[in-house]
């Protein structure tokens, strides 16, 4: 299946266009995605995953804009022609 994937500025800074489409197995959650980018971009590894190789608590993921960590967090199920977005930390106040 094909997931549509938009980064925040932070992560996409340092990759390539191609980072925007992902070609998944059926049945993968959204914690299989970002292990996939992380694998496919390993500029971007360390701050998706940490150094125990867990997806980094801080990351935001939406899937079709929902938050992910409404439904079933990492496990959120991906389906063919959905859009994962992926948001690093934001600060300030």
């Amino acid at each position: 299946m094909r997931v549509t994937v938009e980064l925040g500025f932070s992560f996409k800074k340092d990759l390539d266009g191609g980072y925007r489409e992902l070609e998944l197995p059926d049945g993968a959650d959204v914690e299989s995605a970002v292990r996939s980018l992380a694998t496919r971009y390993p500029a971007i590894r360390t701050r998706l995953l940490d150094e125990a190789g867990e997806v980094r608590r801080h990351i935001a993921a939406l899937v079709n804009g929902g938050n992910a960590a409404w439904k079933d967090g990492l496990r959120t199920a991906l389906r063919d022609g959905d859009r994962l977005t992926l948001l690093p930390p934001v600060g300030g106040g």
